[in-house]
């Protein structure tokens, strides 16, 4: 349940918890006609003072002891009389005499025997006054004295009530309008508007009821004429009075059953409405019969008159109690069962399945058990279990209503002013955020205060005896220290982090400057591992830690990594240095380790790139040699635009220029452009072109969008001027079809080679004459 308890989630069980509590206010009350049994029982005679012995009694004790007849005859006689005192007690088996000590399952023996014998011992008793007082006349009827008692109190009892009901019927339209100053508040303050108005009902009703019973006394002496049995009778029922029907108040205020505004638990009205009808049943019967009706009785009847009506008011409070208890079981398993259910699997959830299936049998069997306790042990055991029972429903009532108005002040979300979100828009969101572990540590406090009362007052733990020695003082000083500085640690941290936000909050006047930005940010970054280091060091010192070792170890560990861990060292100073020189701030369009894009994160050791293609780049400093800005101060767009050799020059800048005038009127890039062209001239002669240089100056960052929209509007100039942009081309040429007199002289040599193979008288005329044909072709 700790988990319902601490966590808000846990507020569904509201349901449940006003029948838990009412449960126990039964058994309590159910206690009381024991309480007034007790009362009842005679008084044991207290044993006569002992004697005061005198030196002659000594020196006659040590002659009898001296003598052997007379020592014998004085064993004997005080073994008869330690006969006759045990067989006078009785009240359970008693165990042979052994030196071993008492266990368990002996005192269990004796306890079960000794309560069964009380039992039959009780209704022997109750039968034997029931028959005492039928046999025996135990009164004589007058009916002129009844007549005059009767109708003195039942005259007083009219104009008591009819003057409580005068006054209800006047406060019921103060209550309604209570009721809808309640339901106007807002949820965060609708409890405490509630608390207002109950403890505003309740001093009203309080005071009516202290003025009826003023009245009632004052109309008690006038009609008794002076008959003082008449006016103790009267008393009685005007204290009775009193007292229930302020506890009828209380119990009002409490659940509330008219208005479900004024509700202080989560319960539907005809819960509510039950357990206040039953509740008031129980008052009534069990107040007036033990306050009014038993005196009354014992007066007229005796002392066995009063006891048998005492048990029987008993039995009338068990009755109730089971009953109500049987008739809620349904109700109450499905609250069970729907909390069991929204926790999901696990323990917690199994346990409350459990629980909602035998909560009835566990709480019927404590109350059976505190019946039977005020049976047989109404002296000593019976009024601990009630004043215990009684303090565990105020604490636990205490503990949850404390509860509830601290959710109904911080469980809600905090929601600024606009001019404070604008200025800190994440002080919502933190707040939003640490408000519920705050209010979780105080229901943590609360639930750990309830269970130290309870353990208290049922003997279980003396838990303020061990708070007040010095080891539980020593254990609260450290827990409130280091609450202390856990909650001093998260103040700074959220005055900071707001105050470094406010700082970079782009809705103030002045906007601070990217490199500003970053410095903050790396601040915030080094502000929160420090305070967490120190907050660490601070709380482990305070819970007995020696952090002399964990700094030494720290320091050597810090001079291993820095040894070991070059890298991250050699990235951290030049992270350093690159911040302080300013060479890179978020957003910055930047080319840095031979990649190029904007600067979407800077942290002390390395830096985020997106390029243009969206990829995500985190480079080291560590392997940074260059940094490119593109975003300092001002920028250049730098373009060469070619023409033709065939074109005119002087006519090409001229529609340069025009072009970039007709650019100075878009209202868009006009204020991008910090000053007019620059046409240094011709750059270059090539292959095929002739290059013209333009420099644009422009705002940092915003050369590329300035190039392109000027470089759409150079090509529609030179459209339209005729001039033409060259761009690679290849000419082919083909040869005409004629015979080439080389290849034909090969020919005729390879010819005449062949035919002279053929015949060798012949083969020299030939070569010469191929040969001096060749010769004269060349």
């Amino acid at each position: 349940m700790l988990r319902y308890f601490i966590k808000k989630r846990f507020v569904p069980l509201w349901h449940i918890l006003p029948s838990f509590l009412l449960v126990m206010g039964l058994v309590w009350g159910m206690a009381l006609p024991a309480f007034a049994a007790t009362s009842l029982v005679p008084a044991e005679p207290k044993a006569p003072a002992a004697p005061v012995l005198t030196a002659q009694d000594y020196a006659t004790l040590s002659k009898m002891l001296e003598n052997p007849e007379a020592r014998a005859a004085l064993i004997q006689q005080l073994n008869a009389l330690s006969k006759q005192a045990a067989d006078a007690k009785g009240g359970g088996a008693a165990l042979p005499a052994s030196s071993e000590p008492q266990t368990i399952a002996n005192q269990l023996a004796l306890d079960t025997s000794g309560t069964f014998k009380w039992l039959v011992q009780t209704v022997s008793d109750t039968s034997r006054r029931i028959d005492h007082l039928v046999r025996n006349p135990w009164f004589v009827f007058n009916p002129e004295q009844f007549w005059q008692g009767t109708w003195r109190i039942a005259v007083l009892i009219f104009l008591v009530y009819a003057l409580l009901l005068g006054a209800i019927q006047l406060l019921r339209p103060i209550s309604s309008k209570m009721a809808d100053w309640s339901e106007g508040a807002s949820k965060r303050q609708h409890l405490i508007r509630a608390l207002l108005s109950l403890a505003a009902l309740g001093a009203v009703g309080f005071g009516i009821l202290a003025l009826i019973y003023m009245l009632g006394n004052a109309l008690s002496i006038g009609i008794s004429e002076n008959n003082s049995y008449g006016l103790w009778q009267q008393s009685l029922f005007l204290n009775a009075f009193l007292v229930l029907e302020s506890a009828r108040l209380l119990l009002r205020m409490i659940l509330s059953p008219s208005y479900s505004c004024l509700r202080l638990f989560a319960i539907s009205a005809p819960i509510a409405q039950f357990w206040t009808n039953r509740i008031t049943v129980l008052l009534i019967g069990l107040g007036y019969g033990l306050m009014f009706a038993v005196p009354i009785v014992r007066q007229t009847m005796g002392e066995d008159g009063a006891q048998v009506l005492v048990w029987c008011l008993a039995v009338f409070g068990l009755a109730l109690s089971l009953g109500s208890i049987f008739q809620q079981r349904v109700v109450i398993r499905a609250a069970l069962l729907r909390a069991a259910e929204r926790q999901g699997s696990g323990l917690l959830s199994w346990l409350l399945v459990v629980v909602a299936h035998s909560w009835h049998i566990m709480m019927m069997g404590y109350i059976t058990m505190v019946f039977l306790v005020g049976l047989t042990r109404p002296q000593d055991a019976l009024p601990f279990i009630a004043q215990a029972s009684g303090y565990t429903v105020l604490a636990v009532a205490a503990g949850l209503l404390l509860s509830a108005i601290l959710t109904q002040i911080f469980g809600s979300e905090v929601h600024l002013k606009e001019h404070h979100r604008r200025r800190v828009p994440m002080l919502e969101r933190r707040l939003n955020a640490y408000l519920p572990w705050f209010l979780r540590l105080i229901r943590l406090l609360i639930l750990m205060a309830s269970v130290g009362v309870i353990l208290h007052v049922w003997h279980i733990v003396d838990v303020f005896k061990w708070l007040g020695s010095k080891a539980g003082q020593g254990v609260l000083t450290t827990a409130i220290d280091v609450l202390f500085l856990v909650m001093a640690a998260a103040l700074f941290w959220l005055f900071v982090a707001s105050l470094i936000e406010a700082k970079l909050n782009s809705e103030r006047d002045h906007m601070p400057s990217a490199r500003v930005q970053t410095l903050l940010s790396l601040f915030r970054n080094a502000v929160a591992t420090a305070l967490v280091t120190i907050t660490a060091m601070m709380v482990l010192s305070e819970l007995g830690v020696n952090i002399g070792p964990l700094l030494a170890g720290a320091g050597v560990l810090g001079l291993a990594l820095g040894f070991g861990a070059q890298k991250l060292v050699q990235d951290v100073i030049t992270g350093v240095f690159i911040q302080l020189e300013n060479a890179i701030n978020k957003g910055d369009m930047v080319s840095v380790g031979g990649i190029m894009g904007t600067a979407e994160n800077l942290s002390i050791r390395s830096v985020g790139i997106r390029d243009v293609s969206g990829t995500y780049h985190i480079v080291p400093f560590s392997a940074v040699t260059v940094v490119s800005n593109y975003m300092r101060g001002f920028a250049f767009h730098k373009a060469e635009y070619s023409i033709g050799y065939s074109e005119n020059i002087d006519a090409a800048i001229v529609q340069l220029r025009a072009a970039f005038d007709e650019l100075m009127q878009d209202s868009e890039m006009k204020g991008k452009i910090l000053e007019p062209i620059q046409v240094p001239g011709v750059t270059e002669l090539g292959a095929s072109s002739v290059n013209i240089r333009v420099l644009i100056k422009t705002t940092p960052g915003d050369q590329w969008a300035v190039g392109r929209a000027y470089n759409r509007l150079v090509k529609i100039y030179f459209d339209q001027s005729g001039i033409e942009i060259p761009f690679p081309q290849s000419t082919i040429h083909f040869a005409a079809d004629e015979p080439n007199p080389l290849i034909e002289a090969k020919n005729k040599q390879a010819l005449a080679s062949d035919e002279a193979k053929k015949s060798p008288s012949a083969s020299a005329a030939p070569r010469d004459e191929v040969h001096d044909e060749q010769n004269g072709k060349h």
